[in-house]
C-alpha cells in the first residue's frame, strides 16, 4: 500500500521542482543573454513602452541590463515561484508527517 502511495505522490512532488527549475533555467538564460552582445528586438506597443519606462524597471528593479528581462523577471516570479514555494512546503510537511 506505501509503494502504491508513493507513486502517486511523485507527480506532485515533481511538480515544485519543476517550477523552481524552469524559474533558474530562465534567469540563466537571461544573464547569459544580458552578457552577450546579442540582444532580443522586442516589439514595442503602448503597454509595453508605460511598463519599461515606469520608474520601477528603470532604476529600482535593475539586475539586468535589458529592461524587458526585468519585466520577465517579474512576471516569472509572481507566476512560478508562490506555486513552487506552496508545493515545497506542502511536500516537506508531509513527509516529515509521515516519517514521524
Amino acid at each position: 500500500m506505501s509503494e502504491i502511495r508513493k507513486k502517486g505522490r511523485t507527480k506532485q512532488d515533481r511538480s515544485w521542482m519543476i517550477s523552481i527549475g524552469v524559474y533558474v533555467g530562465l534567469q540563466i538564460i537571461f544573464l547569459i543573454i544580458d552578457n552577450s552582445s546579442w540582444s532580443p528586438g522586442f516589439n514595442k506597443g503602448a503597454f509595453f513602452d508605460r511598463l519599461t519606462n515606469s520608474k520601477f524597471f528603470t532604476e529600482w528593479f535593475t539586475p539586468y541590463d535589458i529592461v524587458q528581462f526585468n519585466i520577465f523577471t517579474v512576471f516569472f516570479s509572481i507566476t512560478l515561484l508562490p506555486a513552487a514555494l506552496i508545493g515545497a512546503v506542502k511536500y516537506f510537511y508531509v513527509r516529515k508527517k509521515t516519517v514521524s
